[in-house]
């Protein structure tokens, strides 16, 4: 065994170092050791939260933790419910899943009552429309049925239970025949012809998980449309509000709609407050919005965790030595963390800003009895009486140890402003200040290359009092270079303003994007290939690529390289192309780079400066590289 564990440690020695404040590439740091001392303790007992009678302790853990994870969204801890899963792309599915069985189930419930002998009391029921309209059941159209709004959509096995007189268990037994779940989505459109497939609204941003999930549920891919991005890189929601209104006009329903809260390559986070309030306006058909019902979806799994910042603590705890203050949310930020509580489900991912070790996923329900519309047991797999976690959701076999890992993880480190909120509070004052040192780090009217940010430098800039501190980009510069650049953390904590722009400076979660550019014979280089090109050599220069190269340690600083799409960027990328006189149009990718934040101390003790020179120096080797 011993000669194994070495081989095997020879052979890790080839890993990604993520541990090191170099590493400032994809969405990952070093995890905290109370989520590593809590999986690996429980992985030694190797339990299985498929059902608590192979795991008792670790499935009350799972629960604990789904709980804890609610409440830090904002849901209401007594009707909300949440369970860990293997990832974000599985809670993704999970709730894509569970509106899809909602969404259909009025008109379960409607063929019941016409087929059913046993519920023949119950004919007279009525359900809720948009509007506040009530009608009977049994006489709503196809369309009416597939937008009753999710609450009352929930609460009709309850009416119908009560005026037919007879138990929920076999009400449930008698529905099982006609739902969604059971007859396929063939079924429906056979049944009904008029019945148009459902979309379901992102951002062009949006994850990859999405369209796969649509592929699963056999719903296709065609039916996920991406609304385009405005130039903060967000979701831009005049164009949502559109689509959803031309959707009612035509009869398309709309099964659901994504907000992003905090994109994987951007950092962006989506209007939330815009979108839960169409969703209002359309069920309530108020100021000119059509009468459609859709459930609302937070994509949390990269920025769910901030939200601790938000949260006040119950007590203080002392700084430490290498000093970085905490960068309160932007204003923005804390309109839209706020709105996450009115979503009907948030995918949220303890691996990612909770420093858990892989896999730990989550999927929280604003109404826990949403997770009703995707329950599935069997005979030999038993749990207590509302103590199993295994019974909802895709995974079967599932390690106790994840929700273990997050339980310890909670318990030693406070979900609010003295815990993760402290923590990502100083993740993001880094972040921010990354994001100035690039936007600053060339003189265009001396140096060769230029940095512009994805999400660009505002044309004026405004004080903790909201007194004008810079009215043009050029004095944007200026204010960043004489009170940012080259001050201590010390030094701007103490300057409200500093602080103040900082919060505001920027995307919204831990992310700076931006592109490089270079001169040609003392003129910006125009070619978006030769663009491309040189971006893609300074990611070289600054990359891991295989085994060797991370156990060489031979790179000084690790960043991220990704490739936007033309068209879905047009407005973000339409300052830093624009400035150079480059042209990129559809079918066409853009190559930019991204540094993530995830350690909070990358701009203690004069590192962020020493990165800087080293970023720098590679930056003009590369120029030269291109001559």
């Amino acid at each position: 065994m011993e000669r194994v564990q070495s081989a095997l440690i020879e052979k890790l020695h080839g890993s990604v170092p993520f541990y090191t404040p170099r590493y400032q590439a994809h969405m990952l740091w070093d995890v905290v050791i109370p989520g590593a001392v809590g999986y690996m303790t429980a992985m030694l007992y190797n339990q299985n939260n498929v059902a608590t009678e192979a795991s008792p302790a670790t499935s009350q853990m799972e629960y604990e933790v789904g709980q804890q994870l609610c409440r830090m969204m904002g849901f209401d801890g007594d009707n909300a419910w949440g369970h860990i899963t293997a990832d974000g792309t599985i809670a993704n599915l999970e709730a894509m899943w569970a509106a899809r069985n909602i969404k259909y189930l009025p008109m379960a419930v409607k063929e019941a009552l016409e087929q059913e002998a046993q519920l023949s009391k119950a004919k007279n029921v009525e359900v809720e429309l948009c509007g506040k309209v009530k009608k009977r059941l049994v006489d709503c159209s196809a369309w009416e049925l597939l937008n009753v709004p999710e609450e009352f959509a929930l609460g009709l096995g309850s009416d119908v239970c009560q005026a037919a007189g007879i138990p929920t268990e076999q009400f449930n037994d008698i529905l099982a025949t006609y739902q969604v779940q059971n007859k396929g989505l063939m079924y429906y459109a056979r049944k009904y012809p008029e019945m148009k497939l459902p979309k379901l609204f992102v951002p062009a941003s949006c994850h990859y998980s999405w369209p796969k999930s649509a592929t699963v549920l056999g719903l296709g891919k065609d039916c996920v449309e991406g609304i385009p991005l405005d130039d903060q890189c967000r979701m831009n929601n005049v164009l949502l509000t559109e689509r959803v209104k031309a959707c009612a006009a035509e009869q398309i329903p709309i099964l659901m709609v994504v907000g992003v809260v905090g994109t994987t390559e951007e950092g962006a986070v989506d209007e939330i407050s815009g979108i839960v309030n169409l969703r209002e306006n359309c069920q309530n058909v108020e100021h000119d919005a059509p009468a459609i019902a859709f459930h609302v979806h937070c994509d949390a799994a990269w920025g769910g965790y901030l939200r601790t910042m938000m949260i006040a603590p119950k007590a203080l705890r002392s700084a430490g030595e290498s000093f970085v203050p905490a960068l309160p949310m932007s204003q923005y930020g804390q309109r839209q963390y706020a709105s996450i509580a009115q979503a009907d489900t948030v995918t949220v991912d303890p691996h990612k800003a909770g420093f858990i070790p892989y896999p730990a996923g989550s999927l929280c329900y604003r109404n826990g009895d949403l997770r009703t519309m995707i329950t599935f047991d069997a005979s030999y797999i038993y749990s207590a009486p509302g103590a199993g976690m295994g019974t909802y959701g895709l995974e079967g076999s599932k390690p106790g140890a994840a929700a273990a890992a997050v339980w310890a993880a909670h318990q030693a480190i406070p979900l609010d402003q003295s815990g993760y909120g402290r923590l990502l509070g100083e993740c993001a004052f880094s972040t921010k200040r990354y994001y100035c040192q690039w936007a600053t780090l060339s003189d265009p009217a001396q140096d060769d290359f230029e940095i512009r940010m994805l999400v660009k430098l505002p044309n004026s800039l405004r004080g903790a009092d909201y007194k004008l501190l810079a009215q043009n980009p050029q004095e944007v510069r200026d204010y960043i270079k004489a009170h940012i650049i080259g001050r201590t953390n010390e030094e701007i904590s103490q300057d409200k303003d500093a602080m103040f722009v900082l919060s505001e400076l920027g995307t919204d979660v831990l992310i700076n994007t931006f592109l490089v550019n270079f001169k040609v014979n003392g003129q910006w280089n125009r070619d978006l290939a030769k663009l491309n090109e040189f971006n893609t050599k300074i990611f070289g220069k600054f990359s891991i690529s295989d085994p060797a190269t991370a156990e060489a340690d031979k790179v000084d600083y690790v960043l991220m390289k990704t490739d936007l799409d033309a068209g879905t960027y047009a407005k973000p990328l339409e300052d830093a192309l624009g400035a150079w006189g480059v042209q990129a149009g559809e079918g066409q990718t853009v190559s930019c780079l991204v540094n993530t934040i995830m350690n909070p101390w990358t701009t203690a003790n004069g590192f962020l400066e020493k990165i800087s020179d080293i970023f720098k120096a590679g930056i003009e080797d590369c120029v030269k590289e291109m001559a």
